[in-house]
């Protein structure tokens, strides 16, 4: 007799994003209502995936930046930059979104084939550069969940910038709440490409 396998719920898209707060100290006051992002683009598609979407599973990343733009009572806030640790389609909903909003979009080292090479290395000397050379304190929004983001987020705090994190509903590592500000989660089918 075959096992009775369930899949894993994946929230809905209508779903509210839930919010906790960090334990970050207090950031200086804001020079702007602009956000820089930085996705670490196989971070958060492997959570995806992990958490059950299955490996078909494919980011709008159009979508992912309106959703971890937003502050936290929903409203929509400019992006200044946004670093993707990856490659994004040509046909995605990002670049329209790019062109539109006129922001800095920076990526992480190709290589053979159009592959993504070291990607946390160059996030991370990207988020650096970001918080010691752009106007500021403002606020940086991460998409990943790994430890390795402490130091260039403490980095940040250090500077007076407001740090926040949106990932799935597991997998940001407990390490990082000294750094963060607020954390959101993330709707796996908010931001999947259809």
């Amino acid at each position: 007799m075959a096992k009775n396998k369930r899949k894993k719920r994946i929230p809905s898209a209508n779903a509210p994003t839930v919010k906790r707060v960090g334990r970050a100290s207090k950031h200086k006051s804001l020079a702007n209502n602009m956000v820089h992002v930085f996705v670490d683009d196989q971070n958060l598609f492997w959570g995806i995936v992990n958490d059950g979407a299955g490996i078909g599973y494919r980011i709008d990343f159009g979508l992912l930046l309106d959703e971890v733009s937003k502050d936290s009572t929903g409203k929509q806030r400019p992006v200044k930059s946004a670093y993707i640790a990856g490659v994004i389609p040509d046909d995605d909903t990002f670049w329209e979104k790019a062109e539109n909003q006129g922001f800095v979009v920076r990526r992480g080292y190709l290589g053979t084939n159009n592959r993504s090479k070291q990607d946390d290395a160059f996030l991370i000397a990207d988020l650096v550069e970001t918080v010691c050379d752009q106007d500021g304190p403002s606020t940086v929004v991460l998409v990943a969940g790994d430890a390795d983001y402490y130091p260039p987020l403490m980095k940040s705090i250090e500077r007076g910038w407001r740090n926040e994190i949106a990932f799935i509903n597991r997998g940001a590592s407990a390490s990082l709440e000294p750094v963060v500000h607020e954390y959101r989660i993330l709707s796996p089918s908010a931001v999947e490409k259809t």
